[in-house]
Order: C-alpha cells, then structure tokens, then sequence
C-alpha cells in the first residue's frame, strides 16, 4: 500500500535548525546538509537521513472504511478561515462540516489535534522522531493512529487514505513533498499551514501560534477547547509579566544554538525571542544571525537559552555538559550561576500547543527563584 520513504527528507528550515545544534562547525555542517539534500534531489532518490519505520494498524485502518459520524453544532457551519496557501498568501477556504479524515505533518500538527479532541480523526501523522517525545497525556492517542512514524508518505499513498484534511508545514505542500494547496483543494481536501513555518516578514510571534489553534478550533468546531488553550498561555504570561514587573533589573538572555566557533543567534524576529521580551527579559543581540566568542565575554548574559534539535533530545545531558564546558563560557556569569538552559525545538519553531512549554521553560530561565523547572519535555 505504501510507498516508505526509507527516511524522511526535512524541509530545509528544520534542517537548519536543526544542524546548528550538532557538533563542528557551522558553516561546515551547512555544507554537509546542503550537499547530502542537492545529491538526493539529483538522484532521485528518497532521503537517507533518519530511519524509523512507519507503522501501519490494520484494525484501527478499519473505523476509516466507512464514514464517521462526529456530534458538532451545526449552526456553527458553514465557516471559513483566513490561511496560507501555496505561494506565501493567504486565502479564505470555507468548511461545510468538521473534517473526519486528518493527515497531520510533524509533531505540532499532531499533538494541536489531540489536545483539540480530534485525535480519532487522524488516519496518519508523520514526522515524530520517536513516542516518547510526544506529551504523556497525548501518547495513548498516538499510539492509536493507524499510521505513523517518521516518514513522509508520498502524495499517491495519501491520496488513497481519502483525507478531508492536511494539516502541515509550508514545506508540506511544495511539489517535491505533497504537491500545492490548489492540488488538494480542487480534490475537495482541506488544508492547514502552520504560519510560522512560512517564515513570513512579521516572523515567528506568539500571535501565530495562538491564531493557528483557534483557527483549526473554529475548523473542527471545537472552538472552546481552542479558547480554553490559548487563554491558558495569555494567563501564564500575564502571571510571569505581574510577579516580575516591580523587580529592579530585567534579565539578560542570549538564545543560542550550534558548537562552532560562530554560534547562531534567534533573536527578535524568532518565537524564542519574541517570548523572552513578553516575560519581561531584555534580549541581547536581538538583531543579529550568529556571535562571537568575543561578543558572548562582553555581553556576560544572566542567562544563555541553548537550542537543541529533535535529532538530539537523548543526547541533551551530554550536549549539556560540552556547553558549560566552552572555553568563552568559563567565566560567565550564567555559568558561575548554572543558568545555560536546554531549550527543545519543538516549543519555541511552530509549537503549537507546545508553545506552553517554551513559555514555562523560558520563564523558569529568566527567573529561576520565582518558577519551577518545567522538565526538558
């Protein structure tokens, strides 16, 4: 039924995120990266970078075979939405009724549909490097997808899957992925893309992350729920914003990510950095795309945020370790302090629901006395 990517082929906005949190220098990675993605794309070859079987469930398969009744308001339907399409523009697309049948591309795609309670919908979710990164109370609802893993299934394997809906990345809907939105929506498939994946002029802000829930909320009429997390975020900063407004000095954060001797830089246009300056935090070289060792010594932060990829979560205490143990970081004051913190990908790049986590983590960084430590996941 399939045809398996024998390993997924990443966008090349999360290669780059990425490859900056693997040892070696940067600029060399960058070469390795581009040059093992040009070598694919000239042989025609699927990719060859990560390798974890897609897991098919023929009996979960089978309460797709026939139409699925879901109870939702009616009056709330016809609606219509504002999203991107193919091209970097948005358009409306109207909904006479909640999708049944999801395909959801990467994580957030996923665990957003699971907490919205449209988790039974989903007959694939891909691009999940491994279970145990998805949230406790969001794995058994994993588990029950019929398919799911890290490869991307190709276009003529969803096709036959008969989704009503796809929601992705921008990157999803390229021709060398999953073909335009104009593709699916002329076959009567819906589409959603998360906004920050676009990497649009306003960037990576926390706007976009609440407007992607409400609107797959207002999709699924599962609007309430939708309010309901996103509300649960506003408070969590409002807290963060009150408890520290009377405190005498802002902290000092650096976001970093990377092991060269340039280290990347998210800075003001990145969520990371958008959520630092919400919680009250003054964000050093906001404006910048990589730092020196130099600039690091003159700027002492009270706080390094250190970026780690989805390819290295196992590898966090160790990855941690090299960290703290950088010749330019030895006389920091946030190294004297033990306060370089592990931030994971998937809260601060197009999070959704996760977005949460980067709030909390972000929080616990900038004022360890005043909020707990959240954990890594």
């Amino acid at each position: 039924m399939f045809h398996l990517l024998g390993e997924a082929l990443l966008p090349a906005q999360q290669y780059f995120a990425i490859f900056l949190s693997i040892n070696g220098d940067i600029m060399q990675k960058l070469w390795i990266v581009l040059s093992v993605i040009i070598s694919l794309l000239l042989s025609g070859c699927t990719s060859s970078y990560f390798k974890l079987p897609v897991q098919e469930n023929p009996e979960a398969l089978k309460r797709f075979d026939k139409p699925i009744q879901y109870s939702y308001n009616a009056a709330h339907y016809p609606t219509s939405i504002e999203n991107l399409k193919t091209g970097r523009t948005f358009e409306k697309q109207s909904f006479s009724k909640p999708p049944q049948r999801i395909v959801c591309v990467w994580q957030n795609s996923i665990e957003t549909a699971i907490a919205l309670g449209v988790g039974d919908r989903i007959v694939a979710g891909m691009g999940v490097f491994s279970p145990q990164y998805i949230k406790k109370e969001y794995r058994k609802q994993y588990e029950d997808i019929p398919i799911k893993g890290i490869e991307n299934l190709d276009q003529e394997t969803i096709l036959m899957l008969q989704p009503d809906m796809i929601i992705g990345w921008y990157s999803t809907f390229t021709s060398k992925y999953l073909r335009s939105t104009d593709f699916w929506h002329k076959r009567g498939t819906g589409t959603y893309i998360a906004v920050s994946s676009a990497w649009l002029p306003n960037g990576q802000v926390l706007e976009n992350e609440f407007n992607d829930i409400l609107n797959l909320g207002k999709v699924f009429d599962k609007s309430e729920k939708a309010e309901e997390i996103v509300n649960a975020m506003k408070k969590e900063i409002n807290d963060v914003v009150n408890n520290t407004r009377k405190l005498k000095k802002r902290p000092r954060a650096l976001i970093l990510a990377g092991m060269g001797k340039q280290l990347g830089i998210y800075g003001e246009n990145s969520l990371a950095g958008d959520l630092v300056k919400r919680l009250n935090g003054e964000l050093l070289a906001a404006d910048q795309k990589s730092i020196s060792a130099e600039q690091i010594i003159e700027y002492d932060p009270d706080v390094i945020f250190y970026l780690i990829g989805e390819t290295r979560y196992k590898d966090k205490d160790t990855i941690m370790q090299e960290v703290y143990a950088r010749r330019e970081f030895q006389h920091l004051t946030c190294t004297k302090n033990k306060r370089i913190v592990a931030l994971p990908l998937n809260a601060i790049y197009t999070p959704g629901v996760r977005t949460m986590d980067g709030i909390k983590i972000i929080a616990h960084g900038l004022y360890p006395d005043l909020y707990p430590d959240p954990g890594f996941f």
